[in-house]
């Protein structure tokens, strides 16, 4: 049970993976802004961060800031949630306790609102609404729209393809070069100092998290490149992607931003590691095929995974 503009609502715990208080200075820092985008770095982890009083338009003096940092809140209530295998975060004004209840039907006027799945009758006699967490995540944006993908489609999404709204994190390889990555991809970012990386056979890696990471170059697609004597001392820009146990760091100039995005591939490409190109924020952008991109310099990096 959680709080909302001063209502309870109920969460269905099967949706529910953890809960996370934010308190004083990590409350009022805790949350990145990456061009109006909210994250929560959640043990090195991206958690995209939807707001319950905003997805439900709640606009008077009992509506807490959230995501936007203005109201230097001493605390922040995060409940982690999970959706057709996408995990997010929902910021609520409090969390309550966990309850039994007995789902009700909703009424008439409630069944077209995506924000709710049933209601129920509560020991005060009270009605509290139980959200779809589902519904909430496809109107922020968080998951397709597809309710009904099976778990090889769900994988599938994470490609981008045509006239879907896609989460991307855009980077820019090389000089000129605009790329975008499916965020749903991106496990966490990381910036090493140039001087932690080493090279081991024909390929740079760095030690991380107990792990050797492998490192690969975005630009051009090279895996056997090597970093050139002017990158001495500087940090480098990394993309981790992980997939059953193990994990291979993408190299990147710079991160740009995360955008959400309706995608129509213009140009679609032969390249091993390209999906096509699109226009994204007026700007033409090469769509990356992450798997791809790691079979190329590793064809047995995804046999290799460690089961789940």
């Amino acid at each position: 049970m959680v709080e909302s503009g001063g209502d309870l609502y109920a969460i269905p715990q099967v949706n529910l993976l953890e809960l996370v208080r934010l308190e004083g200075e990590q409350a009022r820092k805790g949350i990145e802004r990456v061009h109006g985008t909210p994250v929560y770095r959640l043990r090195g982890n991206l958690l995209p961060l939807v707001d319950l009083n905003r997805e439900l338009m709640i606009e008077d003096e009992t509506a807490r800031a959230g995501t936007d940092g203005s109201s230097g809140a001493e605390t922040i209530s995060i409940v982690v949630l999970q959706a057709d295998d996408r995990q997010f975060g929902m910021v609520v004004d409090a969390i309550n306790d966990t309850e039994e209840i007995v789902v009700k039907p909703l009424g008439k006027l409630l069944k077209g609102i995506p924000l709710f799945a049933s209601a129920t009758i509560m020991g005060d006699g009270k009605v509290a609404l139980i959200l779809d967490v589902l519904g909430i995540a496809q109107r922020a944006n968080v998951i397709s729209e597809d309710r009904d993908r099976s778990k090889t489609e769900t994988a599938a999404h994470a490609e981008v393809t045509s006239q879907e709204t896609q989460t991307l994190l855009l980077i820019r390889a090389g000089q000129d070069g605009r790329m975008a990555i499916p965020l749903s991809q991106v496990a966490r970012l990381e910036e090493f100092p140039r001087h932690t990386i080493e090279r081991s056979g024909n390929q740079d890696v760095v030690q991380y998290r107990d792990e050797i990471l492998p490192l690969i170059p975005i630009s051009g697609f090279q895996p056997n490149a090597s970093f050139g004597e002017a990158d001495q001392g500087k940090s480098v820009k990394v993309v981790v992607y992980s997939d059953r146990g193990r994990s291979v760091g993408i190299l990147v100039d710079q991160i740009l931003d995360i955008v959400e995005e309706t995608i129509s591939v213009e140009r679609s490409s032969n390249t091993p590691g390209m999906l096509g190109s699109a226009v994204i924020q007026g700007n033409v952008t090469d769509l990356i095929d992450v798997e791809g991109v790691i079979r190329g310099a590793d064809p047995a990096f995804f046999d290799q995974a460690v089961p789940a």
